[in-house]
């Protein structure tokens, strides 16, 4: 591995954190001037994948790719917040269903509106042939990433 110049300015993974990091505090920024100012990044990557039906923690967990204890911990907090609520699931009354409240489903609406706007404005500034691609190869390069770390 070189600690060259070039090798340097051709590694993708700064610039790739650094969009990161840009379009997480772009988004919190645009969900709280929604009125949503007790909002994480943690908790709005989970609203995405909630609704008003609800869904298990356990499915939850497995969407989100984290452990079933750090998806209680983030259903709690958000249970706490009002956005959500834990109720006896009727096809097994030892499983709860995790779903959006009323505040919850405004909740998940911002964050729907604010991921529209972001995309966008990537269009508008990169074309949609560009978003498209760049898509296709983020899910390319994250399947070979996760496919190496499971081995």
């Amino acid at each position: 591995m070189s600690n060259s110049k070039e090798g340097k300015e051709d590694s993708f993974a700064p610039a790739l954190a650094a969009a990161s990091r840009a379009l997480t505090a772009t988004m919190m920024a645009k969900v709280a001037g929604c009125g949503f100012n007790d909002m994480t990044p943690a908790f709005a990557s989970l609203m995405s994948l909630l609704d008003a039906t609800g869904v298990r923690p356990t499915t939850l967990a497995q969407r989100a790719g984290i452990t079933k204890q750090a998806i209680s911990q983030l259903v709690r907090e958000l249970e706490a917040r009002g956005y959500v609520e834990q109720v006896p699931d009727s096809t097994d009354t030892r499983a709860k269903i995790v779903r959006l409240t009323e505040s919850g489903i405004a909740l998940h609406a911002a964050c729907a509106e604010v991921k529209q706007e972001l995309q966008s404005i990537a269009i508008a500034k990169l074309g949609k042939s560009r978003v498209s691609r760049l898509r296709r190869d983020l899910i390319e390069l994250a399947a070979v990433l996760e496919e190496m770390h499971t081995r």
